[in-house]
């Protein structure tokens, strides 16, 4: 590999970690915030403004790491089921109170890592089709008319949310890398009109319609208006991202970097950090709450997005994936809280049990 060759894979990678980390910086802050929305105006303009990209552009960033061979392996999609399996699980038991107690409904954000599963396995071979976004596009709105598609095992948003995988996975290096090399002005300029184009298409959706929650969670149409609300998004998220693209730098940032390249612990880990803060901070002036959430989110990101801490999850969930694999099995930490979390979801089978008895 020539030395240029190199140059140019570490920039792409400065860049797309750049974005990462600038999505996943979004994801703490409007998860903080997201239980305070009724608290003002402001708050809830703040949350519904990030809603409306940060998932579908995290998505497209998924789909265009996906096209190698190791990304649908049968390793490489374990891991994504153990780490399901043990988050979504562990989040299961501490919230239990709050009637969270099924596998087949992923809690919170987890869905995220069944919708990489099915994408992962199904992504190459639909991309052979010349009209396959337009297909995705048109599929992601027509199924809002069917309530029997929901959020069980995740399949609203994973076909919902197809279209961004897909557009990401179409996404060739050279295109990406063509864009990279534009002057600065001319990617500065053009980025900051998509990201207005976006603002006012959102901006002007929100006055006349609003976006209720279901909208951003792709839950089953409640009237017609929401087709229209739906539509509205997808495009609002399609011009973000574009000028996200543009708007990146290709260099390495300090934190934002790091974050990007570990943006996976952070996405697995925050939630219920960010659940506890909300209600630490929900009797806050609002100034203070935006003041203290900025900040939570550093500190969030700091801790779980540190390569130490990338590490660590990193070795117990090869270990984890080694359970599958036909090498000699000695007892390790992910197997035992494998078992552990097996025992758990029994243990919750039979308290339901006698619960419904007396």
């Amino acid at each position: 590999m020539s030395t240029e060759t190199a140059l140019q894979k570490e920039t792409r990678i400065y860049y797309w970690d750049n974005i990462k980390g600038f999505l996943i910086l979004l994801v703490v802050f409007a998860h903080i915030l997201y239980q305070l929305q009724d608290i003002s105006k402001g708050i809830d303009a703040t949350v519904n403004g990030i809603y409306l990209f940060h998932m579908p552009a995290f998505v497209f960033v998924s789909g265009y790491f996906g096209k190698s061979e190791n990304s649908r392996s049968f390793k490489g999609i374990i891991k994504w089921v153990f780490l399901f399996y043990i988050f979504n699980s562990i989040t299961v038991f501490i919230r239990y109170r709050h009637g969270f107690t099924s596998l087949t409904e992923p809690i919170f954000s987890y869905w995220y890592l069944i919708a990489l599963v099915v994408w992962r396995l199904t992504a190459h071979h639909i991309a052979k089709f010349r009209t396959i976004n337009i297909i995705l596009f048109a599929v992601s709105l027509f199924i809002g008319f069917f309530p029997s598609i929901d959020n069980h095992f995740a399949v609203a948003r994973t076909i919902g949310f197809y279209p961004f995988y897909m557009m990401g996975y179409k996404l060739s290096e050279t295109e990406s890398s063509n864009l990279i090399k534009k002057g600065f002005l001319e990617r500065l300029c053009t980025g900051i009109a998509f990201l207005l184009c976006s603002a006012l298409l959102a901006l002007g959706t929100t006055v006349i319609l609003g976006f209720p929650d279901g909208i951003f969670k792709l839950e089953p149409y409640i009237d017609l208006s929401d087709l229209l609300r739906r539509f509205v998004f997808y495009s609002v998220a399609f011009l973000a991202i574009f000028a996200l693209r543009l708007l990146t730098p290709d260099r390495k940032i300090p934190l934002i970097t790091m974050f990007g390249r570990n943006s996976l612990y952070i996405f697995i880990l925050h939630r219920l950090f960010t659940i506890w803060l909300s209600q630490l901070i929900c009797s806050f002036p609002v100034p203070a709450i935006f003041a203290i959430s900025v900040l939570g989110t550093m500190v969030l990101c700091s801790a779980f997005g540190n390569n130490l801490v990338a590490g660590i999850i990193s070795r117990f969930v090869s270990s984890g994936t080694s359970i599958f694999s036909n090498e000699e099995k000695k007892l390790n930490v992910s197997i035992i809280v494998a078992i552990a979390v097996a025992v758990g979801f029994i243990v919750l089978a039979l308290i339901r049990a006698f619960s419904d008895m007396f």
